[in-house]
């Protein structure tokens, strides 16, 4: 599993650099240090373009997405999805998260895997599946290495069908 910052335009997306979520210096570190002063337990939401603006504050948000790869050591497969949203509750020296995802592609292909993730076009399924995967960080918003680790309720990753939004009921 590694996490890349893709440049999107239109349904192209280009691959940047990889993102460094974990350890001392890692991005959630930066993060909650940042709430040091922060009652605990401290809740916090991080949508996608905050996630960009902590990886380079200088991005368009708005042309750039957070991608984890799946199988990073895949050799004519690919398993990507986009971030949709990182939720976290925050302790002096740990936290619990909850990270959703968006399909972007799946399946096998025709080129190397790896030149397919350097740039390729989106071709979404239309079900819009969604993954939601809990973590445990070994560190929360004073101190802490940093590092995933066995979530509290070991419940995995879970892969939901789209569903059809609802009517508002009064």
């Amino acid at each position: 599993m590694a996490f890349w910052l893709y440049a999107k335009n239109g349904s192209t997306y280009e691959r940047i650099q990889s993102i460094k979520l974990t350890g001392k210096a890692g991005i959630l570190a930066r993060f909650l240090q940042s709430h040091a002063s922060d009652d605990t337990p401290f809740t916090w939401e991080l949508t996608p373009a905050a996630l960009v603006e902590l990886v380079d504050p200088s991005l368009d948000s708005a042309s750039h997405e957070i991608v984890i790869d799946m199988l990073p050591e895949g050799l004519t497969e690919v398993s990507l999805y986009r971030m949709t949203s990182l939720r976290g509750s925050s302790e002096y020296d740990e936290s619990d998260l909850v990270m959703a995802f968006k399909l972007l592609q799946q399946g096998p292909i025709a080129a190397s895997a790896n030149e397919f993730k350097n740039r390729f076009v989106c071709n979404t399924p239309p079900n819009g599946r969604q993954m939601v995967e809990a973590f445990h960080l070994t560190g929360g918003v004073a101190t802490g290495s940093y590092y995933w680790s066995k979530p509290k309720m070991d419940i995995g990753a879970a892969i939901c069908p789209a569903t059809a939004k609802t009517s508002k009921i009064n």
